[in-house]
């Protein structure tokens, strides 16, 4: 599976793009059936700058979408990742049946 980054005009730490990276691999080798995946980083909100993540991947036949916001990257990130990963599990069982 390959992946891409899509910043905008948030900064991102080299330290974040690994850690993704880490998380995306560990993904990939539970679940590998994923085709493509985007990851969108957006800083939204003018007072306390919320950040949002969207993680959107391709699977044979749909597309898994979770959308997440949090006080920084890291924590939206998680969560989002926590959401594809709770679809991937429900779409693998259910392509099973």
């Amino acid at each position: 599976m390959r992946y891409e980054l899509h910043a905008g005009t948030a900064k991102v730490s080299p330290v974040f793009g690994e850690y993704v990276e880490v998380r995306m691999q560990r993904l990939l080798s539970d679940f590998g059936f994923i085709v493509h995946g985007d990851i969108y980083l957006q800083e939204v909100g003018a007072k306390g700058k919320a950040h949002q993540v969207v993680i959107r991947l391709q699977v044979p036949g749909e597309t898994v979408i979770a959308e997440e916001k949090g006080m920084n990257f890291q924590e939206a990130f998680d969560l989002a990742l926590g959401a594809v990963r709770r679809q991937l599990t429900r779409y693998k069982e259910i392509s099973r049946s």
